[in-house]
């Protein structure tokens, strides 16, 4: 039987572009070789079972409804190629780039795996997802569930229906922790929401936090940035080597901040650089959203889209790396227990209702001239997992490249290391590496200032 798609999901699936594709794209890299047939196996009985992933979106009367694909063909999702050689970072970058530039077949389930021989010796494999399917929080989970905590456990066909209800699975922490991202905000503003006098006084008592979400809608344009103006259709990615983050949690609590803290710290010192060496103006912040997941704490993940978002003032302005630290650490501090996530989320479903498809995207635009980018923070797996028997080595992810952003970043963390993505739109940015050194440079020199304290 066919379903209409869910708000936020619909909402997704309008606003998809040639030159702004909502299709988030994760990479596992691998020591070792990977078995097709393995994989294929793992992705037949584990992901399958997910209906989301062999149903097709079609148009009834004008609406996109969830349609099951009765010519569904799974080597159609699956696709196999080798590097030239012994594949490098530049020749890996090149594919992941093209790739993320292509549009899905909007013929087919929205999704796509890519297994990719010969890099470094061993795989990389490379998941396409389409926006519309699921936010990045269940699609997290969604692809860890085809993984296990040893090389048996991974290759175990029967493995999705014990990640989503097993206590004693060893993943529970990990997606107990996703879960619980959000759970006090959720909790707050739903009360909230659900009795307006009370609304009104909050917002009465926490008229900063109010100011923040007006600044979202009503703030001043951006538009002064490389990081902003007209996409064209080639995107680009880069991505680093892991930094540790038993360092990183030193440094936060040098400067009695949280990881996120330090992570955004290094971001905008990274971004500086990077505004730096394009000459460009210095003279105040830069605005970027952070998705929040809002679902509540004891809410099992389902396959849609349930997120909403927390916008953040990054202090490219300011020089010194301690002092961008310290505001960075006052502004998510008055945003730990801000109603803005809820409030954007429910605005969101309100819309989805009201305004004609016709218009969403021109109310995509009008938000996008109010931010120069987004940065997203997921915690993976704190220890080693293995997909198809092989150790995974490495996690990398990239938000969708939407218009009118020109960059998007995001951070994972996995086996205790934490690793950045950068993607932006060719016709404005090329160089995202330069920002990857930058994020290097940043994290030197909060090294530094924690040794030179012992």
């Amino acid at each position: 039987m066919d379903k209409p798609l869910r708000k936020i999901d619909h909402m997704m699936w309008d606003v998809n572009m040639p030159n702004s594709l909502v299709t988030i794209t994760g990479m596992m890299t691998f020591d070792k070789p990977l078995s097709i047939q393995k994989l294929t196996d793992i992705i037949q009985t584990r992901l399958l079972k997910f209906e989301r992933f062999h149903k097709r979106v079609i148009l009834k009367n004008k609406k996109p409804m969830w349609h099951v694909d009765e010519t569904f063909n799974l080597a159609s999702h699956i696709h196999h190629i080798a590097l030239p050689e012994q594949g490098d970072y530049k020749i890996l970058q090149k594919v992941i780039s093209d790739l993320i530039s292509q549009p899905l077949d909007e013929s087919k389930p929205l999704w796509q795996v890519h297994l990719i021989d010969n890099y470094n010796g061993g795989s990389v494999v490379v998941w396409r997802l389409h926006h519309a399917i699921a936010d990045g929080i269940a699609l997290v989970k969604v692809v860890f569930s085809l993984t296990g905590t040893t090389r048996a456990e991974s290759l175990r066909m029967d493995m999705p229906d014990e990640v989503l209800s097993n206590k004693k699975h060893s993943f529970k922490e990990d997606f107990t922790q996703l879960l619980h991202t959000g759970k006090d905000i959720y909790h707050e503003a739903q009360e909230l929401l659900n009795n307006p006098a009370h609304l009104k006084d909050a917002l009465s008592e926490s008229w900063d936090i109010t100011k923040e979400l007006g600044r979202l809608f009503f703030g001043e344009s951006v538009q002064g940035t490389i990081y902003k103006g007209e996409l064209g259709y080639s995107k680009k990615t880069a991505w680093s080597e892991p930094l540790p983050l038993d360092v990183i949690k030193k440094i936060g609590k040098q400067h009695n901040a949280t990881v996120n803290d330090i992570l955004l710290a290094l971001i905008t010192g990274a971004l500086r650089r990077h505004l730096i060496k394009h000459k460009q103006a210095l003279d105040k912040c830069i605005r970027v959203v952070v998705p929040v997941n809002i679902r509540k704490k004891d809410e099992q993940i389902r396959i849609h889209n349930k997120i909403g978002m927390l916008s953040i003032e990054l202090p490219v302005h300011i020089k010194e790396s301690s002092k961008r630290i310290a505001y960075i650490r006052e502004k998510t501090e008055l945003l730990k227990h801000s109603i803005e996530p809820v409030l954007i989320y429910n605005l969101l479903n309100i819309l989805a209702d009201v305004i004609p498809t016709s218009l969403e995207q021109k109310f995509s635009d009008f938000i996008g001239t109010k931010i120069a980018g987004v940065v997203t923070n997921v915690p993976g797996p704190r220890n080693v997992i293995y997909m198809a028997g092989v150790k995974v080595k490495d996690i990398m992810f990239w938000v969708p490249q939407t218009s009118p952003l020109g960059i998007g970043v995001s951070i994972i963390s996995y086996n205790n290391r934490v690793c950045l993505g950068v993607v932006t739109d060719v016709n404005l940015v090329s160089d995202p590496d330069t920002i990857v050194k930058g994020y290097y440079k940043e994290f030197e020199v909060m090294q530094k200032m924690l040794n030179e304290k012992k």
